[in-house]
């Protein structure tokens, strides 16, 4: 279905264009064509439809009965251009009349893609509309409109007390509702030297991966971020890591995935199937980079208000293994070593989810990775006692490498 706006208040106007659209159209079931007056009723149906082909004209009432705004149709595609609200139109025609309007348009650049004189006593405009139709409308119907990144920055956490640490680092946060979705979302700044990176943040409504590949869905579709990361709490493995120090996934997988069996034995068996997702070598090269950077990992507890670990802290890159249950048992971290990857560093519950919805997102694709750091070592001691040093230090980390060492 190609679906068309025609926002016009001259009602001989819009008789003519859709009768060349019909035209153009003829004997085709998958085109609507829909006509309205002012600005309220454009983003009304904007809101309703997607909305492939809009053509507006500058003097467009923002209330019908007002009469005609000079700048009706810019307040029009201004409002709805890079909104979270509105999908913007895959072509924006501007059919006006007025030659003084027509440069007025041509001023936005990337929101038309096509200015056209209107005059009643020629047809020049209806060879113009066609040519244009002729590019178009095969775009439309082969997908070939592609969208361009909207934010810099998303990150996810599985909990709202990670979140909270993830909204420290962020100046001009607002708070987002969006309509036909329930989660909650803030926007944020972070700065940087040389630019300000736009953040969209969010966290699950439960643990899991489940919640975790739906949230991460939902944010690429709406936001559609650059990078997406992952922040929060893991379980350490005690040889290798640390209290508080923040686990790189080098790639993540399910641990649990595979088949159960009985075996000729009468014994059950579990036949894992281990099927990584990497995280993208360039960003796991800047990681090693700031694995170097002593002066930070010396001083990164300092603006932590609350239990420190007595260990020193440290950056560590490795598998990271995701499971749909909390574990406190050394057994079952054993047999996640002896039985799939030995060198696994930390369990967690979310992060394959992240992945996998990421991985095989629409395009354009964001970068992912997780950063989660060690609260406990998933044995009989588990508790909470690290919970906010942990989600605080992968908080950090992920400042740092915004700040210093990623490209926007």
């Amino acid at each position: 279905m190609i679906n068309i706006l025609i926002a016009d208040d001259s009602q001989e106007k819009q008789k003519n264009i859709k009768k060349k659209l019909n035209e153009y159209f003829a004997n085709r079931q998958d085109v609507c064509v829909v006509c309205v007056q002012d600005v309220v009723n454009a983003k009304k149906e904007m809101l309703e439809k997607n909305i492939d082909i809009l053509i507006l004209d500058l003097y467009l009432p923002l209330i019908y009965e007002d009469g005609p705004d000079k700048k009706g149709g810019i307040s029009l595609i201004n409002q709805t251009y890079k909104s979270i609200k509105y999908k913007y139109p895959d072509c924006v025609i501007s059919i006006s009349r007025y030659k003084s309007s027509m440069r007025e348009f041509k001023k936005e650049t990337g929101k038309i893609h096509r200015t056209i004189f209107y005059d009643d006593s020629s047809t020049s405009w209806e060879d113009e509309l066609t040519e244009v139709l002729d590019f178009v409308v095969p775009c439309i119907e082969n997908n070939i409109f592609h969208r361009c990144y909207q934010y810099d920055l998303a990150i996810v956490c599985a909990m709202e007390e990670e979140l909270q640490f993830v909204k420290n680092i962020l100046t001009n946060i607002k708070h987002l509702i969006l309509p036909f979705d329930e989660t909650i979302y803030f926007e944020g700044v972070i700065e940087k030297e040389d630019k300000e990176i736009k953040v969209i943040v969010a966290n699950a409504f439960q643990m899991g991966m489940a919640a975790m590949a739906s949230l991460t869905t939902n944010i690429i579709n709406h936001f559609i971020p650059q990078y997406i990361v992952m922040t929060g709490i893991a379980a350490g493995i005690k040889s290798k890591t640390n209290l508080g120090d923040a686990v790189v996934a080098e790639f993540t997988w399910d641990y649990g995935a595979g088949k159960d069996i009985l075996d000729d034995n009468g014994f059950r068996r579990h036949l894992n199937t281990v099927q990584p997702i990497q995280t993208n070598p360039t960003i796991l090269s800047r990681v090693r980079i700031l694995q170097q950077d002593k002066l930070f990992l010396g001083h990164i507890e300092e603006g932590f208000d609350g239990k420190v670990p007595d260990t020193k802290f440290k950056i560590v890159i490795g598998p990271m293994a995701t499971g749909a249950a909390v574990i406190a048992d050394p057994e079952k971290v054993q047999s996640i070593m002896d039985n799939q990857i030995r060198n696994v560093v930390a369990i967690e519950m979310e992060a394959y989810g992240m992945y996998y919805a990421a991985n095989w997102s629409v395009n354009p694709k964001p970068q992912f990775f997780a950063i989660k750091s060690i609260c406990d070592f998933a044995d009989q001691k588990k508790n909470d006692d690290f919970h906010e040093y942990a989600s605080y230090t992968s908080v950090k980390v992920l400042e740092k490498l915004v700040k210093e060492y990623l490209d926007f």
